[in-house]
């Protein structure tokens, strides 16, 4: 440990409770007395530039009538000498006795993208494979271990070697040889470029700064104030400053109120070994003496600036005193168990606590000049809570920023990035050509017309793979329709065509160089936005970034299978966090737990008071393995903890705060901080609860009550009900009638999701598309089903995913259906008459039309009308209570003349499933429903195109000739579709109000 001070030490602190800038203004200026320029010749030392922002407007507060200000610049930044150059000599010049120049510092890009090049490389060495987003990965988290050792000053020739004593699993042993080997090989490729790591320069700095200052080469009072990091460079640097009189020191909220004896007990030196001991590191006050003992001073040698309040300070301490000590809790007095400033309010989710905070801060804006500050580590409640004031017009940005890739611009790129991954597929391409920065500019209306038109052509299962299935599945639809729809889908081709070859650069279909991709993906980007996605703070940072990566040599690294793409990128803008522009709301603020450093608000609001929120989750060094950490000297898992702790201590000594935490948020339900359990064990019932802004969290949005609907009964005119009826359509209108309303009178029809995955309907799509081509083709030629089915099924149109789920099941039931052909004629001498035909009859003044499957000509004379399903058939309850009526209408029509042929009477009506059958491996059966003996299930076959023919007519002078309701699910046991269960809103009446006596609604 360093000699102790001969001198007395200019070392202060500000207690809990007091505004920490206040009180160091007010003491500068105490010391300045009446001299303007005293204080103008100063320079102060913060931690950060927000801490920079709030001293800057402490001094603007106590500001009367005005002054000079002091220098001032953020210790923590690693442009240290950028940031002195204009208040100090430059530190990075040739020092005049030592002759040498500080290196600059490699660029982070640049440095990720060389350690990940190393990882790859030493992977390969050792027989791994290893992809490049994990190269990345691996990369960063060795960034940060060699960060962590830099800090601490412990080289490479520090790395103890691995003895029987370590007791390593075999996974440690390969990272820490791993991390041997890189390392030379790193600090070998850093002075090849002449550069050094940020960090490791910053400590060259310091050094150079606290010998400087030791030297009094500056005569000018220089104050530290708020620096609480115990790195070894620091802390020299502190200890020069402390050491000189008119200096300052002042560290963060110092308990002095600390008994002596639990203040020793935060042991940190070092044992024989130079290992550092210690189990409280996890203390709110740990660091500190860490910190004290490193610059070679005592507790006792601080100074406190201010009077503390006892009411406040006590039973802070109290609060976070060592585990051993929170027995004696018992025997304090009533009145160290008081904290009437603060409350906690606990909501049952994210969403309610950030709607109650929103009220809070709403609430104390009522009150003049009253500053209300809410400090959270949960991003996501962060967001929350500015979403949320945004209600009454107050802007308040998350100070600690958004990632890049959640901005506008960001999305953008990255949704052009998944779509390269997944080969163009549909809803990623839509993504990108509807995002709003894609031509933001006069002709938007147009652009969304054509991308709307595209939306719909991609409707329902994909096709195929890339930008060319896209363009047959144009063409297709173009097949498909007839005159001005046709026009305006060959519109949507020509527009189609440009899109295509701008984003064909990137439709490859194998590995990409992340260096060959990216400036194809820029030059993209700025055709499809006319350069927009480059505009304001957020383009130009996603512009600067993008050109880094490019110039980093990243592109080195193997090739990049293509489904991967997406995650290297956005493993490689991984903490790039957009900062929000000034001018928010001037007295509402929210900060993370490092912004919020110095920060002091009339109200604090402290929230996300989770485990693994606020303290954070410990993040495990997969470099290093806990003992080797603990025999370098670095800090353990519990170190952030009591960083944590003392944030928390420090907000807790506000006028006013609120501790918020929520039961439950988006991953489920949470669990208590341990700082917010030893309050509640503390405090007991004297803990203060806020449950005002939680019930009008709840109540807020409640408003009229909204009565539940009654079912739907549309009531047409006769002129609307003249409509046309399909076969199918029969069984809808008996038992849903309002799907034939919304369908066939409102003309609505329900839409397919984009891209969707392939179903049971599509499969009967391909199937019935192959029938209906065996049919035309080879007049169902039993020979010809089965080559023509594989024929279809390898084109290039059908995805191959779709193919090899579906193509064996599809194949089974067509070789049974031409096996059943075959033997049918055979053995029955049926043979096939017609196929796919479409007809047409007139039943009660109402046109019906409809398509046949397949009719055969029976051998003892008659026809059998078959109709092919995928899946299941209409049940035999279904066909008797006159609820399946399609096959007798088809029947009807064939003894009408109805298919453009002679009359022929139907004696057999069948279904033909493909689907397997019950209980086996077989594929295919026929169901036949009707019978030729008198049977009390099934209607005989002479009986049933009469017996159809009557429950036809009876519906048709129901809803179509008649003037009966269009009622919604009227025998929803006979219909299972749910196209308009949204329209008819089915949640709101189902199972709850009866039909009958319901008032009936206009259509």
């Amino acid at each position: 440990m360093p000699e102790m001070a001969a001198i007395r030490a200019a070392l202060y602190t500000v207690p809990f409770g007091q505004d920490f800038c206040d009180s160091i203004v007010t003491a500068l200026q105490k010391r300045c007395g009446s001299d303007p320029l005293a204080l103008n010749e100063a320079l102060i030392l913060l931690p950060n530039n927000r801490a920079i922002k709030a001293m800057t407007e402490a001094f603007v507060r106590k500001a009367a009538p005005g002054l000079l200000l002091p220098k001032m610049a953020a210790i923590g930044d690693l442009a240290l000498d950028e940031a002195l150059a204009a208040i100090i000599d430059p530190l990075d010049a040739a020092d005049d006795d030592r002759g040498t120049t500080i290196l600059p510092a490699i660029e982070p890009i640049k440095r990720l993208s060389c350690l990940a090049n190393l990882v790859a490389m030493q992977k390969r060495n050792a027989g791994k494979a290893v992809s490049a987003t994990q190269a990345v990965r691996m990369a960063r988290q060795l960034a940060a271990t060699i960060d962590e050792l830099n800090v601490e000053q412990i080289g490479y020739s520090g790395f103890p070697t691995l003895s029987d004593d370590h007791d390593l699993a075999g996974h440690w042993q390969n990272a820490y040889g791993e991390l041997l080997a890189i390392w030379p090989l790193y600090l070998a490729e850093l002075a090849r470029m002449g550069v050094q790591d940020a960090t490791h320069r910053r400590n060259q700095l310091l050094d150079r700064l606290a010998r400087r200052i030791g030297e009094k080469h500056y005569p000018c009072m220089i104050i530290a104030a708020g620096i609480s990091t115990a790195a070894p460079a620091i802390a020299r640097v502190l200890r020069a400053i402390a050491l000189q009189a008119q200096n300052m020191v002042v560290l963060p909220n110092v308990d002095l109120e600390m008994p002596d004896s639990s203040w020793d007990q935060l042991r940190t030196e070092a044992d024989d070994e130079g290992t550092i001991k210690s189990e409280k590191e996890g203390h709110p006050q740990y660091h500190l003496k860490l910190l004290l003992d490193r610059m070679g001073f005592q507790r006792g040698e601080i100074k406190s600036l201010g009077v503390s309040s006892q009411s406040t300070t006590k039973p802070i301490s109290d609060i976070f005193c060592l585990p051993d000590e929170t027995a004696g809790w018992l025997a304090l007095p009533a009145v160290r168990k008081k904290m009437k400033h603060l409350r906690a309010m606990i909501a049952e989710d994210s969403a309610e606590e950030a709607l109650a905070i929103s009220i809070l801060v709403r609430e104390a804006l009522a009150k003049p000049a009253q500053r209300i500050a809410i400090v959270t580590a949960d991003r996501e409640l962060a967001r929350r809570v500015s979403s949320q004031l945004k209600r009454w017009d107050i802007n308040a940005d998350d100070s600690a920023g958004i990632a890049l890739l959640q901005t506008a611009n960001g999305t953008l790129f990255k949704s052009l990035m998944q779509a390269v991954a997944e080969r163009f597929a549909p809803n990623r391409l839509l993504a990108i050509l509807q995002h709003p920065l894609v031509h933001a500019g006069e002709h938007r209306l147009q652009w969304l017309e054509h991308v709307r038109a595209l939306d719909l052509a991609l409707r329902g299962p994909s096709i195929g793979i890339g930008l060319h299935a896209i363009t047959q599945r144009i063409g297709q639809e173009i097949e498909r329709a007839k005159g001005p729809k046709q026009a305006s889908l060959s519109e949507l081709a020509d527009w189609w065509a440009k899109i295509a070859v701008l984003l064909s650069p990137l439709d490859m279909p194998n590995e990409h160089e992340i260096g060959d991709l990216l400036p194809k993906a820029i030059a993209i980007l700025d055709g499809i936005s006319d350069g927009v996605i480059w505009q304001g703070a957020n383009g130009r940072q996603l512009a600067a970034y993008l050109e880094a990566i490019e110039a980093s040599g990243i592109g080195a690294l193997s090739g990049q299978q293509r489904e991967a793409v997406s995650t290297l990128i956005e493993s490689l803008f991984e903490g790039q966090v957009v900062r929000p522009a000034f001018g928010g709301h001037p007295r509402v603020a929210i900060f993370g737990l490092l912004e919020a450093r110095l920060q002091q608000a009339d109200i604090i609001i402290c929230a996300g008071l989770n485990e693994g929120t606020w303290p954070q989750a410990a993040q495990p060094d997969p470099w290093l393995a806990p003992i080797i950490r603990r025999t370098l000297g670095l800090s353990g898992f519990d170190r952030n903890v009591g960083l944590s702790a003392h944030d928390l201590a420090t907000f807790m000594g506000a006028s006013e705060v609120v501790l918020t935490r929520a039961k439950r948020d988006r991953a489920g339900p949470t669990v208590a901080s341990r700082f917010l359990l030893r309050l509640e064990a503390f405090l007991g019932q004297n803990l203060e609860t806020e449950t005002v802004a939680l019930d009008y969290a709840r109540r807020i949005d409640i408003g009229t009550p909204i009565p539940s609907a009654t079912r739907p009964m549309p009531m047409p005119s006769l002129a609307q009900r003249a409509i046309e009826l399909s076969v199918t359509d029969f069984d809808r209108l008996k038992s849903d009638p309002f799907a034939i309303y919304a369908r066939k009178i409102l003309k609505l029809e329900p839409l397919d999701a984009v891209d969707t995955e392939p179903d049971a309907a599509w499969q009967g799509t391909i199937i019935h598309d192959i029938l209906e081509k065996w049919a035309n083709q080879h007049d169902c030629d039993p020979a010809q089903l089965v080559p023509l089915a594989k024929e279809f099924l390898d084109s290039p149109a059908i995805h191959p995913t779709m193919n090899t789920m579906w193509q064996p099941r599809i194949l089974n039931g067509l070789e049974w259906v031409a096996e059943e052909t075959e033997r049918l004629k055979h053995e029955e001498g049926r043979t096939w008459a017609l196929a796919e035909e479409e007809g047409r009859i007139t039943l009660s003044g109402v046109k019906i039309k409809g398509r046949v499957d397949r009719i055969d000509t029976l051998a003892g004379g008659g026809m059998a009308v078959i109709d092919y399903k995928s899946g299941g058939v209409p049940s035999g309850k279904q066909v008797f209570n006159g609820f399946a009526l399609q096959l007798g209408l088809l029947g009807l029509m064939l003894r009408e003349g109805g298919f453009g042929k002679p009359a022929a009477e139907p004696k057999a009506f069948e279904y033909w499933t493909l689907a397997k059958r019950s209980g086996g491996a077989d594929f295919g059966s026929i169901k036949k429903v009707t019978t030729d003996k008198p049977n009390d299930k099934k209607i005989l076959a002479n009986e049933f195109v009469d017996f159809v023919r009557q429950h036809a007519a009876e519906a048709l002078q129901n809803w179509i000739n008649g003037n009966a309701p269009f009622t919604a699910k009227l025998h929803p046991e006979y219909h299972n579709y749910q196209d308009f269960d949204q329209l008819s809103r089915l949640a709101e009446w189902d199972g709850r109000q009866p039909v009958d006596g319901e008032d009936v609604a206009d259509g």
